[in-house]
């Protein structure tokens, strides 16, 4: 099953899809890149909002 998180950043929204399967999260970051977690209890949602919190901070320290 694949649900998708979404953050807006100085009024850009972003949005990454995530899959879960066992207990390992995959994230698909809109770059195209994907990461992937060990639950390990965590909530999923949660997580994949990190990994793309994370990415988008990258990329906006950077422009």
């Amino acid at each position: 099953m694949e649900d998708e998180v979404t953050i807006e950043h100085e009024d850009t929204k972003y949005a990454a899809p995530y899959l879960v399967s066992g207990d390992t999260l995959t994230v698909f970051l809109p770059n195209g890149e994907q990461r992937s977690t060990e639950l390990r209890g965590l909530s999923a949602e949660s997580a994949a909002r990190h990994h793309l919190r994370f990415y988008v901070g990258g990329i906006t320290k950077k422009q």
